[in-house]
């Protein structure tokens, strides 16, 4: 009789219109956190390399609070991790006639050089015109997702004249007003392919964590790069897919990646820089892992090393 009670007690009828929840992924700790820095820490060990200078910051947009710090003082060459000072300044000065002047530079180009302007297939899977509400949207993401040098170099170059300044005090005063530190900064061009460029990976963060906060967020992120995705990560294959939205910078010896990770919790604003590294595949293993763990964590799991060899692609475009 007694077995009878307990049956009927746990029982529950199944109904085919109800989503049965998974079970439990064996590497789940339930309302548990893995120490995040630790975790970090063996990813770099891991992944990293001593000969090269290397910079990672890791912000949670939630609260403004700086999660993970190595080397995030340090100036290094961001390469065209450069481009997100330039763009995030327009977006704050954005109007018809800076526009109008995007515009026809763009126009005398060389056709060759800018596809979308021949290829209407480009045009689409680029998503040049997603936003038609914003005038001049495609030059945003030919900046950021595609990395167009000239793009990047046009609006730093406009927007000097309009406010009578030199690039390094125009965009030093722009981080000032958001109360940005920026240690070493040096601003020798505004597509990041000089060498002489320098930023650190806390500057980079820091302005990604004010862009969230402003009213440009989602306008911003939509133009990034998106792993698998048409621009500069489409060959990048981050185990965290479609959850990270980031910019990529290549010169030679120096690979780097900024952006905006969406966890289940929160959103995570980042920075890595390696200078002195030879091997695109070597790098992004390092950005991968290290997404992999802050995700991870933020899901309340273990940490799992990705398997080697999970980051394909060797494009070395200077992006």
């Amino acid at each position: 009789m007694l077995l009878v009670l307990i049956l009927a007690l746990t029982f529950v009828p199944f109904n085919a219109d109800t989503p049965v929840p998974p079970p439990p992924r064996p590497a789940a700790v339930a309302g548990h956190r893995f120490d995040l820095k630790p975790g970090l820490d063996a990813q770099v060990r891991t992944y990293g390399s001593t000969g090269w200078r290397t910079g990672i910051a890791i912000y949670s947009c939630s609260d403004d609070s700086l999660l993970y710090d190595l080397g995030s003082k340090l100036p290094l060459s961001p390469a065209s991790n450069q481009k997100l000072f330039v763009t995030a300044c327009a977006l704050e000065h954005w109007d018809s006639s800076f526009v109008r002047v995007l515009d026809a530079r763009l126009d005398s180009t060389n056709l060759r050089s800018h596809l979308h302007r021949v290829n209407r297939k480009f045009v689409n899977s680029l998503g040049l015109n997603d936003r038609p509400d914003f005038p001049g949207y495609r030059h945003l993401v030919l900046a950021d997702r595609e990395s167009d040098n000239s793009e990047a170099e046009w609006m730093l170059d406009i927007l000097s004249r309009n406010h009578s300044v030199d690039a390094p005090r125009l965009i030093s005063s722009f981080l000032d007003e958001r109360g940005v530190a920026h240690p070493g900064l040096r601003v020798w061009d505004g597509c990041g392919l000089s060498h002489r460029n320098r930023t650190t990976t806390g500057t980079l963060a820091g302005l990604l964590v004010t862009v969230y906060q402003s009213k440009w967020r989602d306008l911003f992120i939509s133009t990034l790069a998106v792993p698998g995705r048409p621009g500069t990560l489409i060959k990048r294959n981050l185990d965290v897919g479609p959850h990270v939205a980031a910019k990529t910078g290549y010169i030679r010896g120096v690979f780097s990646l900024s952006g905006f990770l969406f966890g289940q919790t929160d959103t995570f604003a980042f920075s890595f820089i390696v200078n002195g590294c030879g091997s695109g595949t070597r790098a992004y293993e390092l950005f991968n892992s290290l997404l992999n763990t802050v995700y991870s964590w933020d899901a309340g799991e273990t940490a799992v090393a990705p398997a080697a060899g999970c980051v394909t692609g060797t494009d070395t475009r200077q992006n």
